[in-house]
């Protein structure tokens, strides 16, 4: 059965997000996202971006020694620290607890998960330890190496922005930046390169700084930091990838939630929840919507963890 919550320990859950328990990054939405993920103590569950562990520990708890979470994350070193923050749960013969150092569309692909899971968490925000330590580039605050990559496999952004032409540059930092000045940008960089390429977070954000009116430039620096970044790691491609195939992995009325942070990603979670959902299509609904809306967090959340202003929670299950 379904453990009842009461209000002091909803306060208390929401008090200790901010914690120093939460070192490497404080979860978003954590008793809405348990509220609404967790339907039977004794299932298996997935997080698919597992981060700092703070949703995993938080699901943990609240499973059954019956239940098991399977957690991925594509960066080495949030497995490295799950590991040991999880270290006596994993330590034990009967684990409740795996972890894999993969992309979370991995999940679709497990056979022996087929038909069991009762739940996806996708958290799609950058974790507060990527963006605070810059050692993946992701960050335009940090000098680091223009990485970007979630992973130590794969393309760069260096990669990128040293091979793509300027018509692609210009249509990367429109479709996944919505920049209004992407064009001159694009001419920028590739004018840069030819002399000396870009290697560093500092060496994009001096071109930008070259073409965009100082008065904006910090918006546009962002836009094109979360641009390059999206590109690099496929990332709307591999979200909609897993939305629409982690339906088969799914037991019947298993749930999705997805935590996303712009409107690049909410959009496609949306599309494809109504598309899956809808009755007028010739083949059967697949899912159900419970959030006929996009659950934004509380104001107590956002004052405690202004990083969560801009989440967005949505939920579907599986018919």
């Amino acid at each position: 059965m379904k453990r009842r919550y009461d209000k002091k320990e909803r306060e208390e859950s929401r008090a200790s997000r901010v914690t120093p328990e939460y070192d490497y990054h404080i979860p978003v939405m954590l008793e809405e996202v348990c509220t609404w993920l967790i339907t039977d103590p004794d299932g298996i569950y997935i997080d698919g971006t597992l981060g700092g562990g703070g949703h995993t520990a938080e699901i943990l708890a609240r499973l059954s020694s019956n239940g098991k979470i399977i957690a991925f994350d594509a960066d080495e070193q949030a497995i490295e620290h799950c590991t040991k923050k999880f270290a006596a749960e994993l330590d034990k013969s009967n684990s409740r607890l795996v972890l894999y150092n993969d992309n979370f569309i991995r999940a679709c692909s497990i056979g022996e998960l087929r038909g069991k899971v009762l739940g996806l968490l996708l958290d799609l925000g950058v974790s507060s330890r990527q963006l605070d330590s810059g050692s993946r580039g992701i960050s335009h605050r940090v000098n680091s190496r223009l990485t970007m990559s979630f992973g130590s496999h794969g393309n760069t952004a260096e990669d990128l922005l040293d091979g793509a032409d300027e018509r692609e540059i210009e249509s990367i930092l429109k479709k996944y930046g919505e920049e209004p000045f992407a064009r001159v940008i694009a001419r920028r960089i590739v004018q840069r390169r030819r002399a000396a390429p870009l290697r560093s977070t500092f060496d994009l954000r001096s071109v930008i700084e070259e073409v965009v009116p100082p008065h904006i430039v910090s918006k546009s620096i962002a836009r094109v930091f979360q641009a390059i970044r999206i590109a690099v790691n496929d990332e709307l491609g591999v979200l909609e990838k897993t939305l629409r195939g982690i339906i088969p992995v799914l037991a019947p009325h298993g749930r999705i939630a997805v935590i996303s942070y712009h409107s690049l990603e909410d959009r496609i979670v949306k599309n494809v929840f109504r598309e899956l959902a809808d009755k007028n299509q010739d083949t059967p609904p697949e899912l159900k919507i419970l959030t006929s809306k996009p659950l934004p967090p509380s104001d107590e959340e956002i004052h405690g963890n202004p990083r969560s202003r801009s989440a967005k929670l949505r939920v579907a299950e599986k018919i």
